[in-house]
C-alpha cells in the first residue's frame, strides 16, 4: 500500500477533541480522506516538483509536517531536509522514512533557519505558505538566504478560487473558525496554533515575492491553488 494513503476514518470524534487539536492534526486527518479538488491539486504538485527539481539535488522543505511531500521527492532525490515547528509532526515524519538516513527532519522555526547561507539547491514550501500571516516576509528572506545563487524556491498555496472548497473541508473537520474575511482569509481559534489561513491572487503573490526581492520565474494556476517557481 502507498504510504501516503491511510485508512478513512469517522470525523465525529472531532466534535469532542477540536479544542486540543492543532493545525497539523487537522491536516493529517484531511489527508486520510481527500476531497477531489485537493487530490487534483496534490497530483499537480507532484508533477511540478518532478518537472522542476534536478536529480540528486539538495532540498529543504519548509513546513514539512509529517512528510507528505517527501514521498513526491524521493524518486528524484533523497538529499532532503524537512523542518517544522511541530514536534509531533517531526516525530511522525521520522517514523515514516526509517530506510532513508539521508532524509533529515528538524524541529525549528522558519523565521530563523539553522543553516548556512547558500546551502540548498531548492527550498520548497508546499501548503504552508498560507499559514505564515505577517511572518511571510521574514520567512521568504530566510528561504532566500539559504538558497544557492542558482537555486530555486517552489511554493504551493491557495488561489483566490479556493474558499468554497476550503470551507467544505473546515466544516467537515469541525475546525474552530472565528472569522472569514471577504478576501478569503480564515482566522481560527488561537488554540489551533497556526491560526491564519490565507488565499491569494496571482497579483498579490507577485507583489509579495517582489517585496522579498525574489524573481518570479513561473506562477501556474492549478484548480484551487498556485504553484510558484522563484529565484534570487
Amino acid at each position: 500500500m502507498d504510504a501516503r494513503n491511510e485508512t478513512r476514518m469517522d470525523y465525529s470524534f472531532l466534535v469532542f477533541k477540536s479544542k486540543c487539536m492543532k493545525n497539523n492534526d487537522y491536516q493529517n486527518i484531511l489527508l486520510q480522506s481527500l476531497p477531489e479538488s485537493y487530490k487534483i491539486w496534490f497530483d499537480e504538485e507532484k508533477k511540478y516538483l518532478e518537472k522542476n527539481i534536478n536529480k540528486n539535488a539538495k532540498v529543504l522543505e519548509i513546513g514539512s509536517g509529517d512528510g507528505r511531500s517527501i514521498f513526491d521527492l524521493i524518486a528524484i532525490t533523497k538529499n532532503i531536509t524537512g523542518i517544522d515547528h511541530n514536534q509531533k509532526a517531526i516525530r511522525k515524519a521520522r517514523q515514516r522514512f526509517p530506510e532513508h538516513s539521508s532524509i533529515v527532519f528538524i524541529k525549528t522555526d522558519a523565521e530563523k533557519l539553522p543553516f548556512k547561507e547558500s546551502d540548498f539547491d531548492y527550498v520548497i514550501c508546499m501548503c504552508s505558505f498560507m499559514n505564515f500571516g505577517n511572518k511571510k516576509e521574514k520567512i521568504l528572506s530566510e528561504m532566500k538566504r539559504v538558497l544557492k545563487p542558482a537555486g530555486k524556491i517552489i511554493i504551493s498555496t491557495f488561489s483566490q478560487n479556493a474558499l468554497p472548497e476550503r470551507m467544505k473541508v473546515y466544516e467537515k473537520l469541525n475546525a474552530p473558525i472565528k472569522e472569514v474575511s471577504p478576501n478569503g482569509t480564515v482566522i481560527f481559534d488561537e488554540s489551533f496554533g497556526d491560526n491564519i489561513s490565507e488565499q491569494f491572487t496571482k497579483e498579490e503573490l507577485i507583489r509579495i515575492f517582489n517585496q522579498a526581492k525574489l524573481q518570479v520565474v513561473d506562477i501556474a494556476e492549478c484548480n484551487i491553488a498556485y504553484l510558484c517557481l522563484l529565484s534570487k
